[in-house]
């Protein structure tokens, strides 16, 4: 093997990792993690509870009552 097909192979080597490099890269910066986004908070008063669930990324605070088990865009709260 000579001296020139030894540098073009390490050239394209090197344009394939820039290249699966950048691909990682740029759809791990379209990737939003959804741990943690939502919070719930608990309020016991006498023999009353209350539930509220906090979307922490938008900020929407809704109160659970008989809304248990649905998805939180249908939760309407109060």
């Amino acid at each position: 093997m000579s001296q020139e097909n030894r540098k073009q192979g390490l050239w394209i080597v090197l344009f394939g990792v820039f290249v699966l490099l950048s691909i990682f890269l740029l759809a791990g910066a379209q990737y939003e993690s959804q741990v943690g986004r939502y919070r719930m908070e608990v309020i016991t008063r006498n023999n009353f509870t209350d539930i509220f669930v906090i979307d922490t990324t938008t900020g929407v605070v809704k109160y659970l009552g008989k809304d248990e088990g649905k998805p939180f865009t249908e939760v309407k709260g109060k």
